[in-house]
């Protein structure tokens, strides 16, 4: 190999490398953030037990502290951060875009399931039906997480990771009659 040919080859692999390079280096930076600020918090920490005086209140210290991270844990619980939204505006945004998506899928879904029993239009609907019975939510974070279950259905039926009786049952299991749990249903339909 001549040489320009190497060095054609060395600025062709950096320029590849590029972004790896500056991925890395932040991740550097954020460490050593980290560490540093971790570092000025136990210097500060040690000079507070360490100083004579706060030796006898160190079970009062204790004692404050614990009731200052139940306190916080308790504000952390209540103000948990949304997964993927930070609004309901964006939570509605994200499902529409997740149904457009779904229902441009939705003949290939058809057909390569084998649901051609019923129209193209009826199939469409009973999609909408899947989405449109969790219009009552109001929560963000459970919206995130059924947008992002859809993102994995779809997936599972871009790649065929279902049964076709599966779909079925998915899609229509409203129209399966619930088991009988009490003695007079098992035994007026013929269970027991």
């Amino acid at each position: 190999m001549s040489a320009s040919g190497v060095v054609q080859r060395q600025l062709k692999d950096d320029w590849d490398n590029r972004e790896y390079e500056q991925i890395i280096s932040d991740n550097i930076k954020n460490i050593a953030n980290f560490l540093s600020s971790f570092e000025l918090s136990c210097r500060s920490k040690l000079a507070v037990f360490g100083s004579s005086s706060n030796q006898r209140r160190h079970p009062f210290l204790n004692m404050s502290s614990t009731a200052k991270i139940a306190k916080t844990t308790a504000n952390a619980v209540r103000t948990v951060a949304p997964v993927k939204s930070t609004n309901h505006k964006d939570a509605r945004l994200a499902v529409l875009q997740v149904y457009k998506e779904f229902q441009r899928l939705t003949p290939k879904f058809w057909w390569d399931f084998g649901l051609q029993d019923m129209p193209l239009g009826v199939f469409r609907a009973v999609i909408k039906k899947q989405f449109t019975k969790n219009a009552q939510l109001t929560d963000v974070r459970v919206i995130d997480r059924l947008v992002g279950e859809t993102h994995q259905h779809m997936y599972s039926i871009r790649y065929a990771f279902y049964n076709p009786d599966h779909v079925r049952n998915y899609l229509f299991a409203e129209n399966i009659e619930a088991k009988p749990k009490d003695f007079l249903s098992k035994f007026l339909n013929g269970k027991e």
